[in-house]
Parts: C-alpha cells; sequence; structure tokens
C-alpha cells in the first residue's frame, strides 16, 4: 500500500524537483537580463569647459553631455566660485535636440578655480546621479595632480531586491517539500 502512495506522488514531487532545479538558473537569467538597465545611469561623458580644463578667463556657459537622455525637470547644473559663491545664473537647460545634454550660463568673476556641481535623473530609467568637477583660470593655477570627482547613486533597485527574496523562498520551500517528501519518516 506504502508503495502505491508513493508512485502517485512521485509525478507531483518531480515536477517540484524540477521547478527547484530551474529556478536558479531563470534567476541568474532575470538578473543579467535587467543587469543593465538596473544599474544604468545618466552619467557624466564631458563637459564644456572640461573637467580640470586650464582656461585663459572664465566662460559665459558649462555644458555637460551625459550617458542617457535626462529628464529636465529633475536634472540641474550650479557653479560656484572659489569662495563657494554661486556664479550660474539661472536653472540649467536640456538641449531639446540632444537630450544627453544640459548646460547652464554663468557670470565669472576674479576667482581661479570654478566648481560644477550637477545632478539628474535619467528619462530612460528614472535613475538619478550626481557628481562634480573642477576647471582653472589662469596657467599657474592647475592642481599637481587633477582629479575629477563624481558621486553617484548605486545600488540595485527594490523590485530586484524583493524578486530575488521571493524566489530564494520558493526555492528554499520547493527544497524542503522534496526532502520532507523523499524521506517519510522525517514527517
Amino acid at each position: 500500500m506504502l508503495r502505491s502512495t508513493v508512485a502517485s506522488r512521485r509525478p507531483l514531487f518531480l515536477r517540484i524537483a524540477g521547478l527547484a532545479a530551474m529556478l536558479p538558473a531563470l534567476t541568474l537569467a532575470l538578473l543579467f537580463a535587467t543587469s543593465g538597465v538596473a544599474w544604468a545611469h545618466a552619467a557624466y561623458v564631458s563637459s564644456t569647459p572640461a573637467a580640470n580644463a586650464v582656461l585663459d578667463k572664465a566662460p559665459t556657459s558649462v555644458t555637460i553631455t551625459f550617458a542617457e537622455n535626462l529628464n529636465p525637470s529633475e536634472s540641474n547644473i550650479v557653479v560656484y566660485d572659489s569662495s563657494m559663491k554661486q556664479v550660474s545664473t539661472g536653472q540649467a537647460q536640456v538641449n531639446t535636440s540632444n537630450l544627453k545634454e544640459m548646460s547652464v550660463p554663468m557670470q565669472g568673476d576674479d576667482s581661479d578655480v570654478y566648481v560644477v556641481v550637477w545632478h539628474n535623473v535619467s528619462a530612460d530609467d528614472g535613475d538619478p546621479d550626481a557628481g562634480s568637477f573642477s576647471f582653472f583660470i589662469g596657467d599657474d593655477k592647475a592642481p599637481a595632480t587633477p582629479s575629477t570627482e563624481t558621486a553617484s547613486s548605486s545600488g540595485t533597485p527594490v523590485w530586484v531586491t524583493v524578486l530575488v527574496g521571493v524566489l530564494g523562498l520558493v526555492v528554499g520551500g520547493a527544497g524542503t517539500a522534496f526532502v520532507v517528501r523523499r524521506n517519510p519518516a522525517a514527517k
């Protein structure tokens, strides 16, 4: 009698075991398929003036090109002089013919260094990003070791974390069911 009961459960058992074996592979495939979207940002690509550029005089505007299209209402550039006084005039504007490009006018003063601070939100995936860089006025004002500081938000979107957690629970539950059904003495 016990054999017929086990035999009648075997197809369900095999289906659960097969599902449990496939879930890790499906989870990895989903993570790889969405990884480009999950960690993409409208990161800094280039600017005019360039990061750490040494210029003869202060420019009248700063333009930055980003890796993705920008959401104009949630993106901005602010330029500061060496005393951290804002010298950009007005809100930055996203170029309507190239949504990856944003500019802000500025009124230079006698400062020898300017700091450009930017933040944006990607129109492609809604991810925020932020960073900063400097440029210099006068030949003797450039630092000996130029650097570009950028800070960006990073991490996995909440939905990916939740999905992986749920899939982990399903795999764990299927594995438990596999062990319990395989060993009737464990009941």
